[in-house]
């Protein structure tokens, strides 16, 4: 193997005879790794911060803020100081009744007989003197005069806006509903002198529980509604 004078040259020779001996240098350099500046290792795919529904294809609807209306619950208010004015009339009817004059019930009897009672003016009197004795029209009074006060603090509650109304409103109902519970049963105490007589005493108790039943489902008619609910703090 002979080299030139300059140490940079290497003859054919080498190069020939390295190839006919079949030898193999192999040299092996330092790679420069893929995240030598700190980054994570990747698995091949690609990862991002954005929420899904960014990267999704299917639109996205935006979000509608819901507007209050305030006309529900006003509704609502008015309706239950209507409530209140009638349990207060009704109160105070009870709360100043008196024994019935012989006229009084003499009509009252009147009326009845033609729907087929059999009745005398003296027979009522006894009757409404008995209720009288056992508190009926007292007890009736002090129940309605509560429900009366109830039912028109909801009615201004609800007027403003307020959530506590629903409660207060609520309230009020379940008063009506007691006053006609508690005149059935002192009703139920007293021996008539005719059906037709404590039967018409009973319809004034049935009316006072739709009342009552429909005066506690109106409180809750802005909650059930996505506006009546916003419109209430």
């Amino acid at each position: 193997m002979q080299l030139d004078g300059q140490p940079g040259e290497i003859s054919d020779s080498v190069i020939t005879d390295s190839v006919i001996t079949g030898e193999v240098h192999h040299h092996h350099y330092p790679q420069p790794s893929p995240q030598s500046d700190g980054a994570a290792p990747s698995s091949g795919i690609m990862e991002s911060d954005l929420p899904d529904d960014v990267l999704s294809d299917e639109p996205v609807m935006p979000e509608v803020p819901i507007k209050a209306n305030k006309a529900i619950p006003i509704t609502i208010g008015v309706c239950l100081i209507l409530g209140s004015l009638l349990m207060g009339v009704s109160a105070y009817g009870n709360l100043t009744s008196e024994t019935l004059s012989i006229e009084e019930a003499t009509a009252l009897a009147d009326s009845l007989n033609i729907q087929g009672a059999n009745l005398t003016g003296e027979e009522v009197t006894d009757y409404f003197a008995e209720l009288q004795d056992d508190g009926y029209f007292t007890t009736l009074g002090v129940i309605e005069s509560l429900a009366a006060i109830v039912l028109l603090a909801g009615g201004a509650l609800m007027i403003m806006g307020k959530r506590l109304g629903v409660w207060v409103g609520a309230g009020g109902a379940g008063l009506m509903l007691v006053d006609a519970v508690v005149g059935i049963t002192i009703l139920a105490g007293v021996e008539p002198p005719d059906p037709l007589l404590s039967l018409s005493m009973k319809f004034v108790s049935a009316f006072f529980v739709g009342c009552g039943l429909f005066c506690l489902a109106l409180p809750f008619i802005p909650l059930l509604l996505a506006s009546g609910r916003a419109a209430l703090d």
